[in-house]
């Protein structure tokens, strides 16, 4: 049931100022998740209607929490919900009636429209929206490296980041562990599981490392999983 809530001109200027702005290459996954969240809440519906993906889609099950996420945030309150759309937008460079510098690259374009939450182009993955070294220090970053399967270089990022938390959840509740063995990185769960990552760990859906592995019919990974 679409929403009853009618958006100001100000965020249909923002949300056509975001679809072309070329500030959006610098922004992290969990900005653009939470832009496409709050759209979705004011122009589609207060919450998800339509089942939550399968792990196969990473990309949609991640837009669709952030839709879930923000609805639980702003249940019964769209106007907040347009106001923290509008101060992101802001920050991002938009003033009322301000023209964004158009982006030249037909992906590039499409990628700035899906973030903003009008593209029509829903396969846009958002594990691949920025570059690990833009979350180094931080556990998303870890979360980015181990869905890449960059053995070298998740390595190298669990020796210099200091006070990591190995077991640290997104905020969808998935640690690296989950969305390594999820994407089928079995390089990356080893690695992982030698630097202490917690096997028992369950997502918000009750799932363990090896159910997810599961799911993606990676044996070797359970395997892996139940020897260790």
């Amino acid at each position: 049931m679409a929403t009853l809530y009618s958006p100001s001109p100000a965020f249909e200027q923002a949300v056509s100022y975001l679809s072309d702005a070329s500030s959006l290459a610098q922004v992290s996954n969990s900005i653009k998740l939470e832009l496409y969240g709050l759209f979705k809440l004011l122009t589609v519906a207060p919450s998800p209607n339509t089942d939550r993906p399968s792990f196969l889609d990473i990309s949609g099950r991640a837009k669709w929490d952030a839709w879930k996420l923000a609805a639980r945030t702003y249940e019964g309150r769209p106007s907040e919900a347009e106001d923290r759309y509008l101060v992101i937008a802001r920050s991002l460079g938009w003033e009322e009636g301000a023209r964004p510098k158009a982006a030249t690259d037909e992906t590039e374009r499409e990628e700035r429209s899906e973030t903003a939450g009008g593209g029509a182009g829903m396969g846009v993955a958002v594990s691949v929206m920025s570059s690990p070294q833009e979350d180094q220090g931080r556990t998303s970053g870890l979360h980015d490296y181990a869905m890449r399967d960059d053995v070298v270089a998740t390595s190298a990022f669990l020796r210099a980041a200091q006070d990591l938390d190995v077991d640290g959840r997104d905020e969808y509740g998935y640690t690296a562990l989950h969305l390594a063995a999820d994407r089928g990185n079995i390089a990356i769960v080893e690695l992982l599981l030698k630097h202490g990552a917690d096997k028992t760990l369950k997502d918000t859906d009750g799932y363990t490392a090896a159910d997810l592995a599961n799911f993606a019919q990676r044996a070797d990974i359970i395997a892996l999983l139940e020897r260790t």
